[in-house]
């Protein structure tokens, strides 16, 4: 027992390392990427009693797409920004015990209006019920027995039924109201337009039940990153995930070659690591961009069927912080603007490079419990746009936007801060989350295909987790799924291993009391 004890306590030593193999105490396990993917799977595989894991990671911090900064008073999301549902939602049964989150109408009175770019708005009603359509759409999808190949299909047959409804709207607003509506639809779905996006793939899409929009009150979506890592709430229960991760070490090639008995992946600083097994998380975009590269030999067809045709979508945010907030009416009300450009206005800023990102614009709304921010969402490619105009330039649109929309109804004041995200520029993201589209169906591919892992003797040699290849897609709660999905497929693989470990483990505890 001395020599087990001895072994599990050197178990980052070079020389074991080189020396493991399959009846070795712990495998060893490579995890790409620290998002939410790859930090639910470290821990949950620590937790497990596997010991020698190794996390690479592109960038220089953890948590992917879930990442905070502090602007001003707050720390706000520049990614994952509310948790999406409570019933078969692992971030909520995580947070929701602890008291972090509150659902969405429980402090606020949700109010929304729309301001169009001649300065004129629509009546509170009239929004009101646009909203309503908006969000009665994709729940009557159901109800459809032939649907249309690509929800926007649907969509445009639902709003002809509206304004034929609605005779105060103008007729000149139609093809504006429905841009904008399109915009905001690509703000969940994360297409470019609604026309690219399964109809089907909506209407059998795996929804949370509960409220859609809980927020994280004072705090931010990177909190569930200490919650898995044991971190919170109590510190002393911490798993030594962050001991296991290597930043700035971007994966550039893996190496599953069959002469090989193990995975040897390389990253762009010149390092080798070699793997029993390699968990793969880094979003479809990457994956888009560099499969064919990436992976020695090529993956199999259908993997590369599914990398080429599921989604992945591109979004953005602008948050911009107030000294002096301009958009009270009732500070106890949640009001949300949207926004649509009359086709004169559209027609003339599409003839304008530099200024067509903003066409991507469709709501300004403020951020649960920071009274003096305001977000802006960008939706579809315009965001890549958005991302590429020189900072100086940038600021003086969105205060060019934010007048021309809002002056006319508000004493606009100046922020002091305005801070843009950068996922579709970035080469570790390329974007910002997956949907089904209309490809998907017509390719026969979904997300269980992306999941499939890469067998060798009957045991995964690499698998795939992340966001898309969870029935949750697009969600951080889908993540941490198939983080944790993964992580038990390796659980399950080494059950009388991982029973030793855990009896070592204790024995190393009682120890070193």
């Amino acid at each position: 027992m001395n020599l087990l004890l001895a072994l599990l306590c050197c178990n980052t030593c070079g020389l074991l390392k080189d020396k493991l193999n399959e009846n070795s105490p712990s495998p060893r396990i490579i995890i790409v990427g620290a998002g939410a993917a790859g930090i639910a799977a470290a821990s949950r595989l620590l937790e497990n009693g596997f010991t020698d894991i190794t996390i690479l990671e592109a960038e220089n911090r953890i948590g992917g797409r879930v990442w905070s900064i502090k602007i001003g008073d707050y720390l706000a999301d520049m990614g994952g920004q509310w948790v999406h549902g409570e019933k078969n939602n692992v971030a909520f049964e995580l947070a929701w015990p602890l008291g972090l989150i509150e659902r969405f109408d429980e402090n606020h009175n949700f109010s929304v209006r729309f301001f169009g770019s001649s300065g004129s708005a629509l009546s509170l009603k009239t929004s009101l019920n646009l909203v309503e359509l908006h969000n009665s759409m994709t729940n009557d999808l159901a109800d459809v027995e032939n649907l249309p190949e690509s929800f926007g299909q649907f969509a445009d047959m639902k709003m002809d039924k509206f304004f034929k409804a609605h005779k105060e709207i103008s007729p000149d607003l139609y093809d504006s109201l429905r841009y904008m509506t399109n915009l905001g639809q690509m703000a969940s779905d994360g297409a470019d337009n609604w026309y690219e996006v399964s109809a089907k793939g909506l209407r059998d899409y795996a929804i949370c039940d509960g409220d859609n929009s809980i927020n994280w009150k004072n705090r931010t979506y990177s909190t569930i990153l200490d919650i898995l890592m044991k971190k919170y709430p109590n510190p002393d229960e911490e798993l030594p995930v962050l001991e296991n991760v290597y930043k700035d070490s971007r994966v550039i090639k893996i190496n599953y070659n069959k002469g090989y008995n193990t995975v040897k992946i390389s990253t762009a600083d010149g390092e080798e690591y070699l793997g029993d097994h390699v968990i793969f998380t880094p979003s479809l975009g990457v994956l888009k961009a560099n499969y064919q590269r990436l992976f020695s030999p090529p993956l199999p067809e259908k993997k590369v069927e599914a990398i080429k045709n599921l989604g992945f979508g591109h979004e953005a945010k602008i948050l911009l912080y107030y000294e002096n907030p301009w958009w009270y009416t009732d500070e106890n009300k949640y009001n949300s603007k949207g926004i649509y450009w009359t086709k004169a206005d559209r027609e003339e800023i599409e003839n304008d490079p530099e200024r067509m990102w903003m066409l991507g614009l469709f709501a300004l709304y403020p951020v649960e419990h920071k009274p003096k921010m305001l977000c802006f969402w960008v939706s579809s490619d315009f965001s890549i746009e958005m991302e590429l105009v020189p900072e100086e330039i940038f600021r003086q649109q969105i205060l060019q936007v934010i007048n021309k929309f809002f002056s006319n109804h508000y004493n606009i004041t100046e922020p002091t801060k305005i801070i843009r995200t950068s996922w579709n520029t970035n080469e570790n993201f390329l974007g910002t989350y997956s949907y089904r589209g209309i490809e998907s169906d017509l390719a026969d591919v979904d997300y269980t295909d992306l999941a499939e892992p890469i067998m060798r003797n009957n045991k995964p040699i690499i698998q795939f987790a992340g966001e898309a290849t969870s029935e949750h897609y697009s969600t951080v709660h889908g993540a941490i799924d198939s983080g944790w999905r993964e992580a038990d497929r390796l659980i399950n693989l080494y059950p009388r291993k991982n029973d030793l470990l855990k009896l070592l483990t204790r024995l190393t505890e009682k120890k070193n009391k």
